[in-house]
């Protein structure tokens, strides 16, 4: 392959780096004339994660402890002779890494880096020092990577949510990047940052403060908008990528589209989004080509990576997968070819809503996520889904139920009648080739119902709390348990093949079974909530409520993106302004809010009552009424619920907001609106 475009693959996301894989990979990259390399590696693991995770300070050598020694020298092994062999072809290396991450016991050992509010302050001397001999230590010890990645999200110190802080987030983003990009620059290495943003200002924020460091760093970002959704639009900030080298980062694996376990032909989609990136004349490609320990290599999907390489090298994309198929499947390879054709199509009317997303990661979701992502929300008679958040297509309309009943079926009867086919065409090719393939399409047709019930599960239950008919938690049962017959039998055909059981790790998948245990929250769930109501009738007086938590809380939620769980505590539904996992990483990466349209009497003092409670001995929160602002800090006995007053004008409406301040988590369980 010739030209002066960089044409890269990025591989390990997010698992250890395994050696022959990796030798696979690069055998691969320079088979096909590719010069550029990404380790992803563990990057979410707190031990083994970035760069900290894969080298042992040097200067901050105290810090060594809590490091998993034998991953490094394993790792160290690895990466460094897996560098040598692609440096001998040509081809650069580069590893990611997401900041600000600093050890555990760090504000400790250095109390002068901790501010009034208990956080890191990024500016300090000791973090800066800190930050500069990491990248040092770091690259002594892997001398043939030619560079980083850096994303400044996804860490225990999240940059750009830390509070009370000296510098602002532009500045904070222009200190952490310039130290890093000085540093490697000083080196001999490269840096390329990913703004990485799912929030439309942080990436304007973002990629303002890397073109006033230096106009040389390369600005990666991914060909759809904010995150890896088939469902989202081109990504329209190319444009705005005016001054630095634009690096496109490209998903043709199916990240999420059923992370390499359902059958994916992605003809229409790489085409498009690589004529739509061309226009901006961008420095070059890098195309991720796994997931959590699945590749593409060997497997029918590996067609995908034929396509990319086609549109790269200019050459015809239709005589390339005909090439793939011929040289894989002899006899059998047009009919192999029909089959893989629709199968974009299918998961598409599967794994969306009319376009909405309807997956967590495209995984089976939690309930949790369900709730947050408007699953519950959109099956309402008057849906109003009010956030804007990146996973909602501009002016998404749901249309009829019936119509998502019809494309959910359309998605089964696809599915169904691809495996059907397949199964005719046993013994026209390796029986190998066969049973991979088997696996791949007896997924989809399984999943595909499993979808489809999911869908019925939302609708019922919602209808339960709309109508208050008894026959709708009679359906609901009967769905759910459906649902579960669908997940054994997914079990008995696949066993640890089957999809829905099947985790975004090695480490997550034993964790619990996805279905069984969505199972046992939706029942928890409905009795909380229908008790919740019922608890409701018993007052006088009521203008509005908000069960919050509720999968029918509704009144127009917004909130933080993927920053506000619900929960079941003590038998009840609330929901919390933060993100609960968050905890596992820092206090304040917990943090987020949520507000609600709630109704009010015009012309009257209406009288606002919050149930809530926290975590902690402490409740601790921001209350933002219409312009009113009131900040709660007391300690905690038992439940607590806070009394305030809005006097209406000519409004039938006012929004009320939650902010979490601290590391104690408020929780929220009803807000009651009251005429006095």
């Amino acid at each position: 392959m010739s030209g002066k475009l960089i044409y890269g693959i990025s591989v390990c996301n997010p698992v250890d780096i395994e050696e022959e894989y990796l030798n696979n990979a690069i055998d691969y990259a320079i088979k096909k004339g590719y010069d550029h390399i990404q380790f992803i590696g563990p990057i979410h693991n707190p031990v083994k994660g970035n760069i900290d995770g894969m080298a042992l300070y040097k200067k901050y050598d105290g810090f060594n402890d809590g490091k998993d020694g034998e991953f490094i020298q394993k790792t160290m092994r690895i990466v460094n002779a897996a560098c040598e062999k692609a440096g001998r072809a040509g081809i650069k290396t580069f590893v990611w890494h997401h900041e600000l991450e600093v050890p555990a016991g760090f504000g400790e050992a250095f109390p002068q880096t901790l501010n009034d509010y208990g956080d890191i302050e990024v500016s300090s001397p000791e973090v800066v020092d800190f930050l500069e001999y990491k990248i040092i230590d770091f690259f002594e010890q892997y001398p043939g990577i030619d560079g980083i990645v850096l994303t400044l999200h996804e860490t225990k110190v999240p940059l750009l949510k830390l509070k009370h802080q000296k510098l602002d987030r532009m500045e904070r983003v222009k200190l952490v990047t310039e130290i890093l990009y000085q540093t490697c620059k000083r080196l001999g290495k490269e840096l390329i940052a990913r703004p990485f943003a799912s929030v439309e200002e942080d990436y304007e924020m973002m990629a303002k403060a890397y073109e006033e460091i230096s106009p040389e760093i390369m600005i990666m970002d991914k060909w759809t908008q904010f995150d890896w959704s088939l469902c989202l639009p081109d990504n329209p900030f190319f444009s705005r990528v005016n001054n630095n080298p634009l690096f496109v980062e490209t998903d043709i694996f199916g990240e999420f589209f059923g992370k390499g376990r359902f059958p994916l032909m992605l003809k229409e989609h790489i085409v498009h989004k690589y004529a739509y990136c061309r226009q901006f004349a961008p420095a070059g490609y890098c195309s991720r080509i796994d997931r959590a320990g699945e590749h593409p290599f060997g497997d029918v999907n590996e067609v995908n990576l034929d396509i990319m390489h086609a549109c790269l090298a200019n050459e015809d994309v239709e005589d390339a997968i005909d090439a793939f198929f011929a040289c894989k499947y002899g006899d059998a390879a047009g009919e192999v070819r029909k089959l893989m054709e629709p199968t974009e199509e299918i998961q598409k009317k599967m794994l969306y809503v009319k376009g909405y997303y309807l997956s967590e990661l495209s995984l089976f979701p939690s309930l949790n996520h369900c709730k947050n992502d408007f699953y519950f929300e959109m099956m309402r008679d008057r849906y109003e889904i009010a956030s804007d958040e990146w996973y909602i297509p501009a002016g998404w309309s749901r249309g009829s139920f019936e119509s998502i009943a019809a494309e959910k079926q359309e998605a089964v009867d696809m599915a169904e009648r691809a495996y059907s086919k397949l199964l005719t065409l046993r013994g026209r090719m390796d029986e190998e080739e066969y049973h991979k393939l088997h696996i791949k399409f007896l997924n989809l047709k399984i999943c595909a119902s499993v979808w489809k019930t999911l869908v019925w599960i939302f609708y019922y239950y919602t209808k339960y709390f709309e109508r208050k008919e008894e026959e709708y938690a009679a359906k609901l049962e009967e769905a759910v348990r459906l649902l579960l017959a669908l997940h054994a039998k997914g079990k008995e055909e696949l066993g640890s093949r089957f999809y829905c059981s099947v985790g975004d790790s090695p480490e997550g998948s034993k964790a619990y079974e996805y279905i069984p245990s969505f199972v046992n929250e939706v029942r928890e769930s409905f009795l909380a909530e229908r008790r919740a109501y019922e608890e409701l009738e018993e007052i006088q007086g009521i203008y509005d409520s908000v069960i919050c938590g509720a999968a029918t809380e509704g009144h127009k939620l917004q909130k933080e993106v993927n920053f506000s769980d619900t929960r079941i505590l003590n038998g009840r539904p609330c929901r919390i302004p933060g993100n609960n996992k968050g905890l596992d990483w820092s206090a304040i990466n917990a943090h987020g809010w949520f507000s609600y349209e709630i109704n009010v009497k015009p012309m009257t003092e209406n009288l606002i009552k919050i149930h809530c409670s926290s975590d902690t001995a402490r409740l601790e929160m921001r209350i933002t009424l219409g312009d009113a602002v009131t900040e709660v800090k007391a300690a905690l006995q038992e439940d607590e619920v806070i009394e305030l007053r809005y006097a209406a004008k000519a409004e039938n409406c006012v929004r009320i907001r939650f902010d979490r301040i601290s590391g104690n988590t408020p929780r929220i369980y009803s807000i009651l609106v009251l005429v006095v």
